[in-house]
């Protein structure tokens, strides 16, 4: 839920138009930068799972959005230049790609029992991407109603809620066997 409620498909879909909105005259063009360093990001992602492990790229990644969130509610608020705005959607896309975009399917697998593995997974991919269609569908009204500041600061707040959930709940499963894993889980 952390992933999607972070607001990351508000950031995917709209940034051209946020972009725009931010004072930037070609917020497309912006919006294709956001992207590419998703992509840049999502390839490191690659290399730092198995070394970093899953746990610190997942609380890091979350902690990086809350702060870049915040960052692009005070630029809506203040209304520095629109580079702000910019740097604010990279760092934010970066530290989505760097954990909480990719760790969770990682985790998911690792985590579920055997037994129930196949339903599970597939439960949480339907939760997930109905809260995906659920944030994508309600972000222009929500703005409406509460502005890009208060948007943004939200999704910083469900961010931060989210890396206090890491460190508290998520447990490590770098170099552990799946069957490692479920014994974590009997032990308690």
């Amino acid at each position: 839920l952390f992933q999607q409620f972070s607001g990351i498909n508000a950031v995917i879909f709209y940034s051209g138009p946020l972009l725009a909105s931010a004072g930037m005259a070609n917020g497309d063009l912006g919006g294709v930068l956001v992207m590419t360093v998703q992509v840049l990001a999502t390839g490191l992602a690659l290399v730092l799972m198995d070394r970093l492990g899953r746990r610190p790229l997942l609380a890091g990644s979350l902690c990086g959005m809350a702060a870049a969130a915040a960052l692009l509610a005070l630029h809506f608020l203040l209304e520095p230049p629109p580079f702000v705005a910019l740097v604010a959607l990279f760092l934010y896309i970066a530290a989505f790609s760097l954990g909480l975009g990719p760790v969770p399917w990682l985790l998911m697998p690792e985590l579920l029992p055997t037994r129930a593995r196949g339903a599970a997974a597939a439960l949480a991919t339907v939760l997930n991407w109905s809260c995906s269609f659920l944030v994508t569908e309600t972000f222009a009204g929500l703005v409406a109603r509460i502005g890009a500041a208060g948007a943004f600061f939200g999704f910083a707040l469900v961010c931060a809620v989210g890396a206090a959930f890491v460190a508290a709940a998520v447990p490590e499963t770098k170099g552990l066997r799946l069957d490692e894993v479920e014994a974590l889980f009997r032990a308690g």
